[in-house]
């Protein structure tokens, strides 16, 4: 079922986003990711809409995707006992609807998360070098 986030959800979004950036990012220390819990949660506080996916027979959140005031996709994490179930597909689709574009950053050593976001349309417009993570981030948009 998908829903609009609650304050309550708010830690288990963090489990679910640590767990995949840590996974997602192997040259990255998990430390890396825990200095970082701060921003999420303000990037949060100040996103346009977070969308959460949970269980038909339970309360809490398995997947969630943030939308930034910009038009630009934060975040996107499903629990790994619901991955490939086609869950990512639909909180993008439900994300997209009325928006003209949507734009993703992402790591290049993120291949999971980039190939996904291929097969739904999304084409890479730049990459950059950032010193912060010691590697390209790659910009892709949908329109």
């Amino acid at each position: 079922m998908l829903r609009a986030v609650k304050d309550t959800d708010l830690d288990r979004l963090e489990q679910l986003w640590l767990h995949a950036a840590a996974h997602s990012h192997p040259s990255l220390s998990r430390r890396f990711w825990l200095d970082r819990r701060h921003q999420f949660r303000l990037d949060h506080l100040g996103s346009k809409s977070c969308i959460v996916f949970t269980d038909r027979h339970a309360a809490v959140a398995e997947a969630f995707i943030t939308i930034t005031k910009d038009g630009r996709l934060a975040y996107l994490c499903v629990s790994p006992l619901f991955s490939n179930r086609g869950i990512g597909a639909q909180l993008i689709s439900k994300v997209s609807r009325g928006l003209p574009s949507l734009q993703a950053e992402l790591l290049r050593e993120n291949l999971r998360t980039r190939y996904f976001l291929q097969k739904h349309g999304f084409v890479e417009r730049d990459r950059h070098y950032k010193a912060e993570y010691g590697q390209h981030m790659i910009v892709m948009s949908h329109d």
